[in-house]
């Protein structure tokens, strides 16, 4: 029997709501979806209830699919903005017992550069543009051939082949940049070998009873997750679609912040750390010596870093953060610009009277770092971290594109202005183990590009953006956090390890 395509079944699912359709798909892609899930949260309680509220989101959104749609591609994508959004509920919830959280599940067999990419494999894959993942997804974590590659794709053999090869050497250069020194040949291996695991027996057949009802079944916490990943959804949607839309900064109503919040109250006996982040860029070719340094840093390594980076030309502090807060307890630092944002164009007409109408909110760009430490009963730290940097680049050049138009009430078409206003977000999200005096360093990647909605225009801002790069030098941002222990008056428990 030929084995039906995904959107086949989803359809069939959407029309008649069959189970035999849904669970046919929650079987085909459990292990990929529960992977991702753990590699992101290193727990696997965790992974098996975002499992669940991705499949949940599934049935709920089973109606929207188009028949181009890599529903592979979508579920990883989708599995990573519900693990985020899991991170970010850990963050807002006292942690006191987490050293479980980070206790490795990746197999003690496994070939040494798995062991060193693992833990940035996500990070790496959040980087890379939807069809480059989707390769990447499709090749190596569902081990399809090439020709079937291209199909899902859209493609020749040929052009999935150079994809996928393209795709790899990206993913190498990240993992240069942040030490880990390899091959695209053995990356693909090892990425092919270890990247996708079981899922536990019976997780499949229990997903799938719970999503099919669209939640109805579903615990607390699942639908919560549920409500929170569907947020994040709409939310990446709207930031990154902007279509027809422009941002302009208005001198007199821009306003830098400087701000730190801390969330959630004292508790009296917690422990207290300094928490200090630098946003530091530094200019493409001169970036070769972050080989030289690996992710977690002791004192003389840091100061070796920040003397490093001090001899270099170009190299800028974007903000310089710092806070003391205590064990458990959400802090964020940002040091921001309000721009204001015009999100879109419509014609408006009243009494005859028409006129183009500029739709607008507010943006914030600039660096933004949001941490809970909480320190174990060992003496360590254990940092859920995610770090973001927004940045404006002006608007690309909307000459010779299709024009937009709309209609009064004449039937009279009215030409509406293009704006192509090119955005560029990184961010980094990790949870690592710190000792007093330790500091974590991080690249912080180009996440997805926004979008719109044809490729000529999605081609025309990212070509703007590599022009301005170009021309005023493309640069590599890091973060660099250090942490120490301090008294309830701000001393060093440990000053040695300063």
């Amino acid at each position: 029997m030929t084995k039906r395509d995904d959107i086949a079944l989803l359809r069939e699912f959407a029309a008649t709501e069959s189970e035999a359709a849904f669970v046919a798909l929650v079987e085909r892609h459990i292990n990929v979806v529960y992977s991702v899930a753990l590699r992101s949260t290193c727990n696997a309680h965790a992974a098996q209830e975002i499992s669940q509220a991705v499949f949940i989101i599934l049935a709920r959104k089973a109606k929207g699919f188009s028949r181009r749609t890599v529903l592979s591609g979508w579920l990883y994508q989708t599995t990573r903005l519900t693990a985020a959004n899991f991170l970010r509920g850990e963050i807002r919830r006292q942690q006191r017992e987490q050293e479980a959280y980070m206790q490795s599940t990746l197999n003690e067999t496994a070939n040494e550069t798995w062991r060193q990419i693992a833990p940035q494999l996500d990070d790496a894959m959040a980087a890379l543009g939807e069809r480059d993942r989707n390769a990447i997804v499709l090749r190596f974590f569902e081990n399809k051939n090439l020709r079937e590659v291209g199909v899902a794709l859209g493609a020749s053999e040929d052009a999935a082949k150079m994809r996928v090869n393209r795709a790899l050497e990206k993913l190498r250069k990240t993992f240069s940049k942040r030490g880990v020194s390899s091959t695209t040949a053995i990356i693909a291996g090892a990425v092919s070998a270890n990247s996708v695991q079981a899922a536990p027996l019976g997780l499949a057949k229990t997903i799938s009873a719970v999503a099919i009802a669209k939640g109805a079944a579903a615990g607390g916490s699942t639908l919560v997750l549920v409500k929170g990943a569907l947020k994040i959804m709409a939310w990446t949607k709207m930031k990154t679609a902007l279509i027809a839309g422009t941002i302009v900064l208005l001198a007199a109503g821009t306003a830098t912040t400087f701000v730190t919040q801390h969330k959630h109250k004292l508790h009296g006996g917690s422990p207290q750390i300094h928490i200090k982040a630098r946003f530091i860029e530094i200019p493409k070719g001169s970036d070769d010596f972050l080989n030289s340094f690996s992710g977690i840093l002791d004192a003389n390594s840091a100061q070796t870093f920040l003397q490093t980076i001090r001899s270099k030309r170009g190299v800028e502090t974007l903000a310089e953060p710092e806070a003391v807060t205590t064990s458990g307890r959400q802090t964020q630092m940002r040091a921001t610009q309000i721009i204001t944002v015009i999100t879109n164009s419509i014609f408006q007409e009243t009494n005859s009277t028409g006129s183009v109408v500029i739709q607008t909110t507010k943006v914030e760009t600039g660096p933004i770092f949001d941490v809970v430490p909480v320190v174990l009963g060992n003496g360590q730290i254990q940092m859920t971290t995610i770090a973001s940097t927004t940045e404006f680049f002006g608007y690309a050049d909307p000459s010779n594109l299709s024009p937009l138009f709309a209609t009064n009430s004449a039937g009279q078409q009215i030409t509406l202005p293009i704006f192509l206003p090119a955005l560029q977000i990184k961010q980094a999200l990790t949870k690592t183990m710190l000792a007093d005096g330790q500091s974590l360093l991080l690249i912080v990647p180009t996440v997805e590009p926004p979008s719109f909605p044809d490729a000529e225009r999605e081609a025309r801002v990212a070509q703007h953006i590599a022009d301005a790069e170009k021309k005023n030098g493309e640069k590599t941002t890091i973060l660099l956090v250090t942490v120490n222990l301090v008294d309830s008056a701000g001393n060093l428990i440990h000053p040695n390890v300063r």
